[in-house]
């Protein structure tokens, strides 16, 4: 009957101190109690069609674009983010730090994209068909990216905090977690969002524009006499 008492007594004697009911440290308690918390959500509203706008005026709106070019048509997209942010913050007054669990909120929103068509193509025309349907493969491009935007920046997010809390002095917690989301998270977002863009151009390729130069009986070309 002693056996099991002794190897009780070793077992015990192993455990940390931390285990056996001894207070846990400032930094131990953090790393257990404040967890971050992220949320990042995204919602688009479709497309407009637009077919009032002339061919050298898209031209001068278009990130892509060549000087002098006419353009058939363009796809506008426009991003808005919000982030809010809060988090509960644990004090320790022996070293005058705290530690805060951040809480961010990042919402994606993206209004009505804007499909145009140039002016110079009747909506009855084969012309303006083509035109329109290469500008929703854009619209559709869009979309198929807008999940793993989503993705990068949680990803981002949790990447940046490591699933630990924020430390900072006593009362300059929020402070700090504000400073980051204006010097990083905001930045970002903005280069995630950009790099959509460099898949939107990759589309626009010399195949493409020759494949609507063509069509419909070179319809597109002697309208304009200029490469898409």
């Amino acid at each position: 009957m002693k056996t099991p008492l002794i190897a009780a007594l070793v077992l015990a004697a192993a455990l940390p101190a931390a285990a056996r009911g001894a207070n846990p440290s400032f930094e131990q308690r953090c790393e257990q109690e404040m967890k971050p918390m992220f949320e990042v959500s995204l919602r688009e509203s479709g497309y407009t069609v637009d077919n009032t706008v002339s061919s050298r005026v898209l031209n001068n709106r278009s990130v892509h674009h060549y000087a002098g070019e006419q353009m058939l048509g363009m796809t506008a997209l426009e991003a808005r983010t919000v982030v809010s942010f809060d988090g509960p913050a644990l004090a320790d007054k022996a070293s005058g730090r705290e530690c805060v669990a951040p809480r961010i909120s990042v919402a994606l929103t993206f209004p009505k994209m804007s499909v145009f068509v140039a002016r110079e193509f009747a909506p009855a025309s084969c012309s303006y068909r083509q035109v329109l349907e290469h500008e929703l493969r854009h619209v559709q491009l869009y979309r198929d990216q807008f999940p793993g935007l989503v993705e990068r920046v949680r990803h981002g997010l949790a990447a940046r905090f490591g699933g630990k809390p924020l430390y900072a002095d006593h009362g300059k917690g929020l402070e700090a977690l504000e400073a980051d989301i204006d010097n990083w998270l905001r930045p970002f977002i903005k280069a995630e969002i950009g790099r959509m863009e460099v898949a939107q151009a990759a589309m626009d390729t010399p195949d493409e524009s020759f494949r609507l130069s063509i069509a419909c009986n070179g319809e597109l070309a002697n309208n304009l006499g200029n490469r898409y």
